[in-house]
């Protein structure tokens, strides 16, 4: 994992938005749930994620992602102890790396969405995230999928360039989903990407509502691995979830 470009500083590492006029919309949370339980609708800040925000994160991705993400639910990870390994290490890059961003509710302070992204090189001698170092066999089971996600497909060389931000980890507290924030948080991390000199992002889209946000966005599909083809047993009742999606665009 890159881990030492030298970042320039942002002078608004605070974004403001209120969503009191946004439609809410089922594909655009992920993991989602069709409308916000919220009422009226919060006013947010998206900032840059830092080691201030490391406890609440861990708690949303535990929480959230690992109990409500289609293919997480669909294996039914033991929680909170089973992905602990992948969320800190998760955290741990992403803090490093500096192109993460957390929503908080500005009335309640508390982090309500967290989009953690990490920067990949290609020149990067060994890839954290092949999946034989955790423990979990459900982590490493995971990320054996999101890696045939990636077969034939060098997206350094599509995009022609050294660097890459990948976008790992989308999750929103469930009482504030359906309110447009996986698209903002993807956004935010677009502009980042712009800002530190990374030509293009990606991500591997796991249920329909991520995949749906990343094409709103710009987001092309440059591969795909349908479940049930790729494991019949365990993967067969995603429903709409049916299939993981390459998705990346460039920056320019």
């Amino acid at each position: 994992m890159y881990n030492n470009l030298v970042l320039k500083h942002i002078n608004k590492p605070h974004l403001t938005f209120d969503d009191r006029t946004s439609s809410t919309s089922s594909d655009s949370s992920c993991p989602g749930t069709p409308h916000s339980k919220i009422f009226p609708i919060p006013q947010m800040d998206l900032c840059l994620m830092n080691e201030a925000y490391s406890n609440e994160v861990f708690a949303l991705i535990s929480g959230s992602f690992f109990r409500d993400e289609p293919l997480n639910k669909c294996l039914c990870f033991e929680l909170p102890d089973e992905p602990i390994e992948f969320t800190n290490l998760a955290i741990k890059i992403a803090l490093q790396d500096k192109c993460s961003y957390v929503a908080i509710d500005t009335a309640t302070q508390k982090v309500i969405a967290v989009i953690l992204s990490v920067i990949e090189s290609k020149n990067d001698e060994t890839n954290l995230w092949d999946g034989s170092q955790f423990k979990s066999e459900k982590v490493r089971y995971v990320l054996k999928v999101l890696k045939c996600v990636h077969d034939n497909v060098d997206l350094f060389q599509t995009f022609d360039t050294d660097l890459l931000l990948h976008i790992i980890v989308v999750t929103i507290d469930e009482s504030y989903r359906g309110l447009r924030i996986t698209e903002k948080l993807i956004h935010s991390s677009l502009e980042r990407a712009k800002q530190v000199g990374i030509k293009a992002v990606f991500s591997e889209a796991t249920s329909l509502y991520s995949s749906k946000a990343f094409r709103k966005l710009g987001f092309q599909i440059y591969n795909e691995v349908i479940y049930s083809k790729y494991d019949k047993i365990r993967l067969s009742n995603l429903d709409e979830h049916d299939r993981c999606v390459l998705v990346a665009t460039n920056t320019v």
